[in-house]
């Protein structure tokens, strides 16, 4: 509050239109969707201009209803938009392990491999074989959790067209009929 400008105030009155406009939007719980959990994950790449860092974001549905979402931005910097994806493939798969242990104790049937679902091809085969790829060791070893959970089939990478990936919402500015598209999918 001590150097509030005109950008300040300007990005709180488009917030405040935009809380009057959907007060009647709400997340849906339930539903005639069967209880699985599905993640999709997206990033962007360099999103930021002072650090050249990227966004990442996730969701998880459980049945119609989104249970957990993120979007912020990553630690380091990557130098391609697949490592940006890898990055976020490593941030949602520990969210998934969570999730799946949290309905595991709650009595929740749990499928052998949950389906996580990304627009990049190139993370995504990262992730199932990182052997062979010349660039690989410079990526941090900590990232490499995904490559276990896809060895144990845990997780099920899925590829989703770029135009359906509902993390685009989180991640990216978007026209107004792609928003409401994608806020559809994610049942609010």
């Amino acid at each position: 509050m001590d150097c509030y400008t005109l950008d300040h105030q300007s990005a709180t009155l488009h917030v405040l239109c935009y809380l009057k406009g959907t007060w009647t939007i709400g997340l849906t719980l339930g539903g005639s969707n069967p209880l699985h959990l599905v993640g999709y994950l997206d990033s962007d790449y360099a999103n930021c201009p002072k650090t050249s860092c990227s966004i990442s974001s996730y969701c998880f549905n459980l049945g119609s209803g989104a249970i957990s979402w993120m979007s912020k931005k990553q630690q380091v910097v990557a130098d391609s938009s697949y490592y940006t994806e890898y990055i976020a493939l490593h941030d949602s798969s520990h969210e998934l392990a969570f999730l799946q242990a949290l309905l595991s104790g709650l009595g929740f049937a749990l499928l052998a491999a949950m389906p996580l679902l990304c627009d990049n091809n190139a993370a995504q085969h990262l992730a199932k074989d990182h052997i062979g790829h010349p660039n690989i060791k410079y990526i941090c070893v900590k990232f490499h959790y995904i490559c276990k959970m896809v060895e144990e089939c845990s997780i099920a990478l899925t590829q989703v067209c770029f135009m359906d990936n509902t993390m685009d919402i989180l991640t990216k500015p978007l026209a107004y009929g792609n928003f409401q598209c994608l806020r559809h999918y994610l049942r609010i």
